[in-house]
């Protein structure tokens, strides 16, 4: 569980500042810059102290591949177009369901009724918190766009975080232990891969890479949050790194649609962090909807 909530933590820091660093470089350069400096980071610490390649990589790489390269684009084309907070809260509670029937179908890996109860009552706190700002906040090009990304991105990471799970599973049953850094970089690679061959095939048409203007109220005046390097490192930094390592934790000894139902809280965690670099005010209902969440994380502590 502590894994879980660390990483809702995380990845609610992460769309952020992703935010910033596609307005500043564009959605595909963002993307994969932000792999790239996770993939060196976690590298270096899995073949330092970690099993480098070893393992089944194969399931990790492709779980990477789904998740980081094709949910990760999907995520970095919704974000600009809905905003962190909806963003997150769409692709959390579809990624959610979407783990949470795959391990059911694939793994034989059932929740029970009070832990789907719990669920429920979590995306319901989120869904309550970010109400306000979803019917009262800018009107936005593109959002019906975005909504589909953000579909696309929901689906690729709850099948990501299934496929990762068989594969911690079957090390388990061999008598391994999974090392997270190791892990953790094997699925950047598949990402990293997908990311790339994305980047070479739409260089040319110029699709995803140019900045996106940001609102007056986003400008800030310290110049070195005007910096690119300093959002795609702390995205990488966050996310694929932190993040990531977190989620492999908690699927270590959870079931993947519980995992994702505690990172679906994520989007209450951006909000804060959306206001202060964003201009986003927290509503009066973000607090009761946080308050549901909490009891519904609560429930799921003590039932699952």
């Amino acid at each position: 569980m502590t894994g879980a909530l660390l990483t809702a933590i995380f990845f609610g820091i992460t769309p952020v500042c992703a935010n910033r660093a596609i307005r500043l470089i564009g959605v595909l350069r963002a993307n994969f810059y932000r792999l790239i400096v996770a993939m060196v980071v976690l590298g270096a610490w899995a073949f330092a102290l970690g099993n480098g390649l070893s393992g089944p990589m194969r399931w990790f790489f492709a779980a990477g591949a789904v998740g980081f390269g094709l949910g990760g684009m999907a995520m970095f084309q919704a974000l600009p177009r809905l905003g962190a907070p909806l963003a997150c809260l769409i692709v959390e509670s579809v990624a959610a369901l979407s783990a949470a029937i795959l391990a059911w179908l694939w793994l034989g890996d059932i929740l029970t009724a009070m832990e789907i109860v719990f669920c429920l009552v979590v995306l319901f706190g989120v869904a309550v918190g970010l109400l306000p700002y979803i019917r009262g906040g800018k009107r936005r090009d593109g959002a019906v766009l975005g909504l589909l990304w953000a579909i696309l991105a929901g689906i690729g990471q709850g099948v990501s975080i299934t496929v990762t799970r068989k594969a911690i599973l079957d090390m388990v049953a061999a008598g391994d232990t999974p090392h997270l850094p190791t892990v953790a970089f094997q699925r950047l690679l598949g990402g990293a891969c997908v990311a790339f061959l994305v980047l070479l095939l739409l260089r040319h048409h110029k699709v995803g890479m140019r900045p996106v203007a940001a609102t007056a109220s986003a400008e800030t005046a310290t110049e070195i949050v005007r910096r690119p390097w300093f959002w795609v490192g702390l995205n990488a930094f966050f996310g694929p790194i932190l993040g990531v390592t977190c989620l492999i934790w908690a699927l270590k000894t959870m079931q993947p649609g519980l995992v994702q139902t505690v990172a679906a809280t994520a989007p209450l965690v951006s909000v804060p962090f959306a206001r202060w670099l964003e201009g986003h005010r927290p509503p009066a209902l973000y607090y009761l909807g946080a308050v549901v969440a909490i009891a519904g994380l609560a429930g799921i502590h003590l039932y699952s």
